[in-house]
């Protein structure tokens, strides 16, 4: 199977990124749920084996025309 590298990380064809916003990540039925749904999508509901799924908080910055930074949504610090 080939790897790559990705922010530092070995990122397989096995590799199932998730970008969860916060309040979903800090809600355990929330995330639950989340996890159950994507599971569902990659093929079963109960099982993540053979699958390296990476929960990651979402984090998004936009910059403007004045160089403004701003987040979308809320931070976690």
């Amino acid at each position: 199977m080939s790897e790559f590298g990705f922010g530092g990380d070995v990122v397989t064809g096995r590799t199932v990124r998730v970008t969860v916003p916060v309040a979903a990540f800090n809600d355990l039925d929330a995330i639950q749920r989340v996890q159950r749904d994507v599971l569902g999508q990659l093929g079963c509901e109960a099982c993540c084996s053979g699958w390296d799924i990476r929960f990651e908080l979402a984090r998004q910055f936009v910059v403007d025309e004045q160089l403004t930074v701003r987040a979308l949504g809320p931070l976690v610090r």
